[in-house]
């Protein structure tokens, strides 16, 4: 059986998109302050949980973690989530984060065997529809 399109993509071909993922760090900072707001104006707490899904390299999953979030970077391919550990690392912000191999159309089954409910689900930019 072939492999579905997105395999393909974003798990044998993932360096495709290395050095776009790692140019958008630098609009970071404005999104998160963006996310910040929404949390804030629906009184999540801080400690709240939430589920970056499909994370990519973690750069909104860190940095919410630095904040005081406890966040699960749940992403298909395992070359991205291995930049998102060593951000995580390089950032001191392994204590709050934690990312899960999985695809998004599974995401419940796998995520069972990982961890609880969550307070807030993200989903940023096009990865929902893959």
């Amino acid at each position: 059986m072939s492999k579905h399109w997105t395999e393909k993509l974003f798990i044998d071909e993932a360096n495709l998109f290395g050095d776009t993922l790692e140019e958008r760090k630098k609009t970071t900072d404005i999104e998160i302050e963006g996310l910040l707001g929404i949390l804030n104006e629906y009184r999540v707490p801080n400690k709240a949980s939430i589920l970056d899904l499909a994370c990519g390299i973690g750069r909104h999953s860190v940095p919410l973690a630095k904040k005081g979030y406890r966040v699960t970077g749940f992403d298909i391919s395992p070359t991205y989530l291995s930049r998102a550990r060593e951000y995580a690392e390089e950032n001191d912000a392994t204590g709050n984060v934690n990312f899960v191999e999985g695809d998004m159309k599974q995401v419940e089954k796998t995520l069972d065997q990982h961890v609880g409910s969550f307070d807030v689900v993200l989903n940023l930019f096009t990865s929902m529809g893959y």
